[in-house]
Order: C-alpha cells, then sequence, then structure tokens
C-alpha cells in the first residue's frame, strides 16, 4: 500500500533539479549581462548572453542531476519533506555510477571541447571570450595594486 502512494505522490525531485538547473542558467545569464563590459564582448551581446545560458544550462544539469542525487543517497539518511510518501532512495551503487560520466563533462567542459560543436560552438566560443577578457581585466586590476603595494616604502614595527 505504501509503494502505491509513494508512486502517485508527485516527485520532489524533478522540481528540485528543475530549480537548480534554473538556477544555475540565471545566475551564468545574469554575470554575463552584468558584469561584461562592452569591451570584453566581441560579437554580438545576444550571442554572448544565449553561449552563457547554454553554459548554465550544462553547468546547472551536471549539478542537479548528478552531483545533487549522489549528495542526497549518501548524506540524507530520510525524507525531505515528513508526512508526504517519498520515493525510495537512490541506491548507493547506482548513484555512483553516475560518477565517471560526470568527470568526462567536467573534462568536457574545462577543456572546452563543447566551443567545437557545430551548433552551440559558437556562443560558447563568445561567452568564453567574453569571461577570459573579462578576467584578464581583473588579473590587470590586480597586479596594478600589487606593484603599488611594492612602490610604498616598508612600514617598521
Amino acid at each position: 500500500m505504501k509503494t502505491a502512494a509513494a508512486s502517485t505522490a508527485p516527485h520532489l525531485w524533478s522540481w528540485i533539479e528543475a530549480a537548480v538547473t534554473g538556477g544555475f542558467t540565471l545566475v551564468f545569464f545574469l554575470f554575463a549581462f552584468f558584469v561584461f563590459k562592452p569591451e570584453h564582448v566581441e560579437h554580438h551581446p545576444t550571442r554572448v548572453y544565449i553561449g552563457a545560458v547554454l553554459q548554465g544550462l550544462i553547468v546547472g544539469g551536471l549539478v542537479a542531476f548528478v552531483i545533487l542525487p549522489l549528495r542526497f543517497a549518501f548524506f540524507v539518511p530520510h525524507a525531505l519533506v515528513p508526512d508526504v510518501p517519498q520515493p525510495p532512495p537512490p541506491p548507493k551503487g547506482v548513484a555512483s555510477l553516475a560518477v565517471p560520466p560526470a568527470l568526462l563533462l567536467l573534462l568536457v567542459i574545462r577543456r572546452g571541447v563543447l566551443a567545437r560543436v557545430p551548433l552551440i560552438g559558437p556562443f560558447i566560443r563568445a561567452y568564453r571570450r567574453a569571461a577570459l577578457k573579462h578576467q584578464i581585466d581583473g588579473a590587470r586590476r590586480t597586479l596594478a595594486r600589487l606593484e603599488a603595494l611594492d612602490a610604498r616604502p616598508a612600514v617598521d614595527i
């Protein structure tokens, strides 16, 4: 009887996963919209924003569908919402099978392989180029501050 109730209850995971993926996508878009200056963007800004959304969807999907279920399978001993029928937790062995594909996807994201994919590649490249230019500007500002500190006389204590 309990399994029938659990199967008819709305699945909590789908809402959590969708919210996490949407949150990452929104954060990537807002970062691109508010932080990137016009000198960071070589292409049309819309191309950079689409690239930010795509990158946010990919990273958010990785976190929501791989890392979050692993975390709940191994570290959450009870139901999230009391008095609501919950589906059985994923078996730890099955949940841990997601680790190698997750590491492979992280490697693909980090190495920039997605920038070579035909349909999404131009958008990802535009976003990554703008992000790199933003990082270069930040590094130049930090370097200028460090050089200014070196130019000061030493303080004796």
